[in-house]
């Protein structure tokens, strides 16, 4: 497994905004494991004088000498057992310039030390001259929200900024495997997602199918056990994760029928995907448009999709050693599988920037359906209008005007249009576009040559 850092250009120009500031100043950095929030805090801490501590499931004590032996590392001189957060900043503060000071997995020190959020509270109140930034990051995300962000937190009002790391998008996942083209990019995106942890066991010398068959598949991989690894570690009640996950993957969309699936309630299974939503594996959609009707359920994070459908199904193949006929099945159904991830990509990640090229107001983005008629994509803002067809395929001009066509047909039963629309088809590559070609009021997009696009303007912040 590699080591590089790839992009988060955005997270980082956050951290050293903060950093260029003076006085005490507290950063909440969280989401969900593996998301890459150590990593992205060891880039940000060079060259500055840190103090990083990861927390450990221990007690009080442990975890103060443990911590206090960084501290005497730090200041050069025996500081003896400082049994409090606040002695720990007093201290950097007043003998180190300019201190840098990092508390990995903070819930765990706070449930050793239920008092450590107060006190930290009380440092950055009556030590207004502290030249010290504070981070306190950590993966439990309801502990975060809850106790340190929520409004009767101690630490409510005291931050300078708070930075949920969320899984990378294609584009930037991709700089895990830039020898990968646009095409192997998406494949390789839509079986192991956008978590860095993940996206780092990719080898661009070899193929998509043989990294899935390596990394996924077999047995031995950190990233066979890696889904239900993450739900036991996250979750209450994970058989009932996996059973939801399961439903959903196997095309059971509608909750009412993930409920039964799953054999959950109807009144509570909704608190079950509550949970899932906040962890950025699944989403619930409503038709645009649309403020009743039914909701659909979708597997968003592109790992976990990938495992429920090709995994899962067949873990006593695997296990009994299967792994290369498991490989056939996926290498035949990998581009039926990958057209769908690509609907989803486009919709949550490439809408924003189709809409820019083709200079549509960008609005409200989503999918319409209703009675059988279905549009993959739709940008709505006060004026304009814009329909998406995604479609994982080779397209020449004809079969372009013609879908085209079609979409504009459906867009005029939906109640969306506006005085101003666009119709537009998303293809692998499209005849003729490279990477887009307009005939108003129809737009083609290749994938091929638009992600390509897409890639050399990320090049600067990777």
């Amino acid at each position: 497994m590699r080591h590089r850092f790839v992009d988060r250009a955005l997270e980082l120009r956050t951290l050293e905004r903060v950093w260029r500031g003076e006085g005490p100043r507290l950063v909440i950095v969280y989401g969900r494991r593996r998301v890459g929030k150590t990593r992205l805090l060891k880039e940000f801490s060079r060259g500055k004088q840190t103090l990083f501590f990861v927390a450990i499931e221990a007690p009080k004590r442990v975890l103060y000498t443990e911590l206090s032996k960084l501290v005497e590392e730090l200041v050069g001189r025996p500081v003896g057992v400082l049994e409090g957060i606040d002695r720990v900043l007093e201290l950097v503060a007043s003998e180190v310039e300019r201190p840098l000071v990092i508390i990995d997995e903070f819930q765990y020190l706070v449930d050793a030390d239920p008092e450590a959020p107060s006190r930290i509270q009380r440092f950055v109140d009556q030590r207004p001259e502290a030249d010290v930034m504070i981070v306190l990051c950590g993966s439990a995300v309801s502990f975060f929200e809850r106790e340190l962000l929520g409004y009767r937190s101690p630490l409510f009002g005291r931050r300078a900024a708070a930075v949920r790391l969320r899984p990378m998008r294609l584009v930037e996942a991709w700089g895990f495997y830039p020898r990968y083209g646009a095409l192997d990019a998406v494949r390789v995106y839509s079986a192991f997602g956008g978590t860095p942890a993940y996206a780092s066991a990719v080898d661009d010398s070899i193929s998509v199918v043989s990294n899935i068959a390596r990394s996924i598949l077999d047995p031995s991989s950190y990233l066979f056990h890696e889904a239900i690894d993450f739900l036991r570690q996250e979750l209450r009640e994970p058989s009932t994760y996996v059973a939801i996950l399961s439903a959903v993957a196997r095309g059971y969309t509608r909750p009412s029928e993930v409920a039964s699936i799953a054999s959950v309630s109807q009144k509570t299974v909704s608190k079950y995907i509550d949970v899932l939503e906040h962890l950025d594996i699944l989403e619930r959609l409503r038709s645009m448009g649309r403020r009743r009707g039914e909701v659909q359920l979708e597997i968003i994070d592109p790992y976990f999709r990938f495992w429920f459908t090709f995994v899962k199904p067949h873990l006593s193949h695997l296990e009994a050693g299967l792994v290369e006929d498991v490989a056939s099945i996926v290498s035949e159904s990998l581009d039926e599988y990958t057209a769908r991830v690509f609907e989803t990509v486009v919709r949550r990640e490439l809408a924003p920037y189709i809409a820019r090229e083709l200079g549509i107001e960008l609005g409200e983005v989503g999918k319409w359906w209703h009675k059988g008629e279905e549009i993959d994509v739709v940008i709505r803002g006060r004026r304009q209008a814009a329909f998406i067809e995604v479609k994982w395929s080779d397209l020449d001009r004809v079969e372009l005007a013609r879908i085209a066509r079609d979409l504009e047909g459906k867009a005029s039963s939906s109640g969306l249009q506006r005085s101003e629309n666009t119709y537009i088809v998303v293809a692998r590559r499209i005849e003729g576009c490279s990477p887009l070609c307009v005939e108003k009021p129809y737009a083609g997009v290749s994938a091929e040559g638009f992600l390509e696009k897409l890639r050399i303007e990320a090049q600067p912040h990777a």
